[in-house]
This record gives structure tokens, sequence and C-alpha cells, in this order.
């Protein structure tokens, strides 16, 4: 079959270096104004969305009704927070993340059916309530060994532009919402998608041993016009247990409901739609 022409990996990084350059320039601190420089911040200038399920996590997922595991082992990394003194931030960090799924081939045996990778770059921005991110990232899917002689592969590889505004008027409440574009779309498909979400918190509670706790639900939504048009929903009900309120990491144990067209690239055009069972570990 006959590919059409697409921008190649290094074009798109080449681009890319040359946008957030330029991003990079505009944001420099004028001289004489209050301003602090932040190397390795405690925390990110725009928090995770940690109800979209290829946002850079710690997890693991068992599907109760598949019979299958998945994995993810990744961060998002801030390099450098600028603080001018206005009220608001500026972030410019690294993401990165590995998904990986488990199928039964049974005796309790399980090899990889599919393994993603996720890598990029961002500039983030923080405003009293509001919170942006611009991000970058290059995506690729391959095949699990065992599925090499059953399954037709292909070259599955992407790298997007993706902005992502976040409004969080409470501790307990949280939208966001966005839109994005394949620069490098391979196999060649319609580029464009939207996301949007939500995250619903409760009031926090006495936990073990002087820890806090509080309930959440997370609502994600993704529209996009490749496979003919996908629309995928992902739903997130648990307890994020910390070891103090005002701590940012925490462990998070939830159920979990996905419907829509499979996350994995290699199966973007296959339908998925599961429960599971999951524990994270969040930065």
């Amino acid at each position: 079959m006959k590919r059409e022409p697409s921008m190649t990996d290094g074009q798109g990084w080449a681009r890319a270096l040359v946008l957030f350059a330029g991003l990079a320039i505009g944001t420099l601190p004028v001289p004489g104004s209050a301003e602090e420089w932040l190397f390795l911040p405690k925390e990110p200038t725009f928090q995770a969305l940690i109800g979209d399920p290829r946002e850079p996590k710690n997890a693991i997922v068992v599907q109760t009704d598949q019979d299958r595991f998945e994995g993810a082992v990744g961060l998002t990394y801030e390099f450098l927070q600028w603080v001018p003194g206005d009220g608001t931030k500026w972030g410019w960090g690294l993401l990165g993340c590995s998904f990986i799924e488990l199928d039964a081939l049974g005796g309790n045996v399980y090899p990889e059916r599919v393994s993603d990778w996720h890598v990029g770059t961002y500039f983030s921005h923080s405003s009293g309530d509001l919170s942006h991110r611009l991000e970058y990232l290059h995506v690729s899917s391959h095949l699990g060994d065992y599925l090499f002689y059953t399954t037709l592969r292909f070259v599955y590889t992407r790298e997007s532009f993706r902005w992502t505004t976040s409004w969080t008027p409470s501790d307990r409440i949280r939208f966001y919402g966005g839109m994005g574009y394949w620069g490098h779309i391979d196999p060649v498909d319609r580029p464009f998608y939207m996301h949007f979400g939500t995250e619903l918190y409760t009031g926090s509670f006495g936990f073990l041993a002087g820890t806090t706790a509080r309930g959440y639900f997370t609502y994600d939504l993704k529209v996009k016009d490749e496979a003919g048009g996908a629309v995928n929903h992902a739903l997130q009900w648990g307890l994020q247990w910390k070891w103090a309120k005002d701590r940012s990491g925490a462990l998070r144990l939830g159920l979990l409901y996905y419907d829509g067209n499979s996350e994995y690239g290699q199966f973007y055009q296959t339908r998925d739609a599961h429960w599971g069972l999951a524990v994270f570990l969040d930065p």
C-alpha cells in the first residue's frame, strides 16, 4: 500500500524545538521585576490529569472482565519554574511513560500483548484558578512478542501538539478541556482530536495512623477524527490516600470503566470496553 508523504520524526522534533524556543524567549523576565526562578520545583505548574488513561503515571490495573493486566511507569518532570511575582507561574519540563498490557495465555501465563511509549516536552502557565499546558508528544506502539505470528502488525508512530486548559475553582472540583493535532501520523489518518474531563473530590478525613484520605471521581472524554471517528469514555471512582493533606504524593485505589476505541496504538481501530481495579502511585 502506498503511503502518503508525512513529516519525518526528525522534522517533527526540529519544528517543536523551534516553537518551544520562541515561547521560552517570550517568557524571559523584564529587567528589574520581582521574580523567582525555581530549579526542580516541588510541584509542577500544571497538575496531572489523574483521569486521563494516557497521562504519565505509575499504575497497575487488573481488567476484571477480560483477564488482562495493565502497567504504566512514567512521570512528568518539571525542570524549571519562573515565578515573576505577579501571581502567575511558568514552567518547563519533560514527560514520558511506558504503557503495557498483558493477556492471559493459560496456566497463569501472561505474555505481553502490546506496549506503547510516550515521550515529550511541555510549557505550562498558571494564574489563579486557571492553568494551561502546551505539550509536544511522540508516541509509538508495538505488538507483544507472542502476537507476532497471529496478529497483523504495522508501524504506528505519531507526534502531536496539544493544548489543555484547566479550571480549579476549589480543591473539590476541576474541569479541563483542549485540543490536539497530530503533525506526523502513521498510519495516515485524520489528525485532529479534542479532550475534556472533570475531577470531583470529597472533603478530607482522618485515616490510618494519622494519615488523611478523600474520595474522588473522574470522567475523561476524548473525541478523535481517526478511525472514522472515535469517542472514548474513561471513568474512575476511588480513594486518594496521603500522608498529610498538604503533601503532593498520594496512593490511589480506584475502580475503572473504559468504553471506546483502544488507547493502545496497535489496536486503535478496535473497540474496547472493560472494568478494572487499579493502584496508582502519584508523585
